[in-house]
């Protein structure tokens, strides 16, 4: 009996022993050993999880006000810096160094893309030059898809209307009409160019010259310097009629003006600093007369939906 029972302890120590030893190998190799991960999916949680998605328009244009300058700062890089987004050029070098805070910020709702769902225009002025975001919001949240400023050089700050919506090819469908202009001490030009948001990006439908002041040719009077010709055109929309296509009426006059008296000043209010500041006019918003009518025209940008955009109507 004794045999017995030394036999079977001796079996039991065994047994435990051989058990701890291939713990202790399995814990020793799983150290060293790396199982490949599953790799994240691209339509589950872990897409959402991106720093590319905001909770809201709102909520980025408190940042962009926020009187902290690391919030500010890291709020531009999470717009700005990430490849796939079409944007005005960005220097982050000086947002790194001093991010400004933005001025006239307001958020505006429209549907831009005939989803049926609206998207935010955020804009503001920084570094004295208009810029505005378009949002878009899906499952995750809502993410930037285009930035966008104009050329002003020839306007003057608060740089009212450069951006506006207006429903140019179905009620409901909201378009940007975004105004850029230039000009020097005896011209001026600017023109109006139609987007709207195509697949998650921006695209042109349309552009025209809104208006154009130049001296006039072969003109040598004394008051040459106030005398311009000045071509200006107002777009009307007229509406997709039965078995039509939506249409951009532009009428458009020429005339022969004269400047007389001084431009006009403003004063604006300047958030960033608290102070308030005068400012003149441009040239061109002095008083004039007309001097000649030089004639009006009307022509036609008709909406074509295979090119998705409007181009002059056939004569």
């Amino acid at each position: 009996m004794w045999r017995w029972s030394s036999r079977m302890s001796a079996f039991a120590v065994g047994f435990v022993l051989s058990l701890l030893a291939v713990c202790v190998y399995g814990f020793i190799v799983g150290l060293f050993t790396f199982a490949p991960r599953p790799a994240a999916s691209t339509n589950g949680p872990a897409r959402c999880l991106a720093e590319t998605y905001f909770a809201s328009p709102e909520l980025i244009l408190a940042a962009l006000k926020s009187e902290d300058v690391g919030v500010r700062r890291e709020t531009f890089r999470r717009l700005y810096v990430r490849p796939g987004v079409a944007h005005v050029y960005y220097d982050y070098e000086r947002d790194r160094e001093y991010p400004e805070r933005v001025v006239e910020a307001q958020v505006r709702y429209a549907d831009l893309d005939d989803d049926g769902r609206a998207e935010a225009l955020l804009t503001f002025v920084r570094f004295e030059q208009p810029v505005a975001l378009v949002l878009q919001r899906d499952e995750c949240g809502w993410q930037l898809r285009a930035a966008l400023s104009a050329w002003l050089r020839a306007e003057t700050y608060p740089y009212q209307n450069w951006l506006e919506l207006s429903a140019l090819r179905k009620p409901g469908t909201h378009e940007l009409w975004l105004h850029e202009s230039t000009g020097d001490a005896t011209t001026y030009i600017r023109k109006a160019r139609a987007l709207t948001l195509i697949d998650g990006a921006l695209q042109q439908l349309a552009e025209f010259t809104e208006e154009e002041i130049k001296p006039v040719a072969g003109y040598r009077g004394a008051d040459w310097s106030a005398v311009k010709q000045r071509t200006t055109t107002r777009y009307t929309v007229m509406p997709a009629t039965a078995g039509g296509a939506p249409r951009l009426r532009l009428d458009t006059t020429d005339e022969v003006i004269k400047y007389g008296g001084g431009a006009p000043g403003q004063t604006y209010w300047l958030e960033t600093d608290g102070a308030w500041h005068a400012l003149a006019g441009h040239w061109r918003m002095r008083p004039t007369e007309r001097l000649k009518l030089l004639g009006m025209h009307t022509n036609y940008l008709i909406w074509h939906e295979t090119q998705r955009r409007f181009s002059a109507a056939e004569r």
